[in-house]
């Protein structure tokens, strides 16, 4: 299990066995602003949302705790399960505790407050309250790679740079880790008021990125994209070009170097056809 599965449960039995979805996230969105350890290097991110700071990675994982007995559904959030909770490190359970210490007497509405009050760049897509507007980026060919980042971390990345549209250019874009699978991604880019778009003939497939294991084979590879798959495929990368003028769109790929990702070297014509700068985003 996850430390910060760990955490999450343990916060549910400092709330006394049972704890409200909202408190939980908004709890959860504090360890991770407000602890010295900031809940540990895997812990939760968060996006602006419907309630301020919201999680769906959090969310998706209470589902499996749920399913594994370790906490079980209640009519306004989640409860202790069945199973037996493995506790965190000493040293967490001792920054739950005194943060939830400080906590525990707010109520619902309180804590909104403190927590909208404090970090007002999380209302940017509120229903309660707006303390700060949506920003909005300057036109720019951006790109960006989740590799390394949770889904949260990565849509919080496009939310506070200001991007609209998201333009996925993996040929098969499947992704084990939890948010990065077309459907997912594009369902939870909707949610949040983003557009997603995938442009497969712009990818690079799986077989061809089998075996790199040096700097030559990378560039090798892209060598061979540039004087295929970019003289070929003008009217999809015209699309593209067409998309970026129209408003702030990134180009999303899974590696975090752009230099070991095709997406750099897809942006540079994209870039000559538009004469917007190439932005590198993370």
């Amino acid at each position: 299990m996850f430390n910060r599965q760990k955490a999450v449960l343990h916060l549910v039995e400092l709330a006394g066995g049972t704890i409200d979805r909202l408190v939980l996230t908004k709890w959860a969105f504090l360890v991770r602003r407000e602890t010295e350890s900031r809940g540990g290097g895997s812990f939760y991110d968060f996006v602006p949302y419907h309630y301020g700071p919201f999680s769906f990675g959090l969310y998706h994982e209470a589902a499996k705790l749920v399913a594994q007995g370790y906490l079980r559904e209640t009519d306004s959030g989640w409860g202790r399960g069945p199973a037996s909770a493995p506790l965190p490190e000493p040293d967490l359970q001792n920054e739950l505790k005194r943060l939830t210490d400080r906590l525990r007497r707010l109520s619902v509405e309180a804590l909104l407050d403190y927590v909208y009050e404090r970090y007002p760049r999380f209302t940017i897509n509120s229903q309660r309250r707006r303390l700060a507007t949506r920003p909005t980026a300057s036109l720019a060919v951006y790109t960006a790679g989740y590799e390394g980042l949770c889904i949260d971390g990565f849509l919080d990345l496009l939310t506070r740079t200001g991007i609209t549209h998201v333009i996925d250019v993996r040929r098969n874009p499947v992704a084990r880790r939890y948010g990065f699978h077309r459907s997912t991604l594009a369902r939870l880019l909707e949610r949040l008021g983003l557009q997603y778009s995938h442009v497969p003939a712009l990818g690079i497939a799986s077989e061809q990125r089998r075996r790199l294991e040096t700097a030559q084979d990378y560039q090798a590879l892209f060598q061979d994209y540039e004087g295929t798959t970019l003289q070929t495929e003008t009217v999809a990368i015209g699309t593209v070009a067409n998309w970026v003028t129209r408003s702030p769109s990134v180009l999303i790929c899974r590696e975090t170097d752009p230099h070991c990702c095709h997406r750099g070297r897809l942006a540079d014509p994209v870039s000559r056809i538009t004469g917007l700068p190439v932005v590198h985003l993370g």
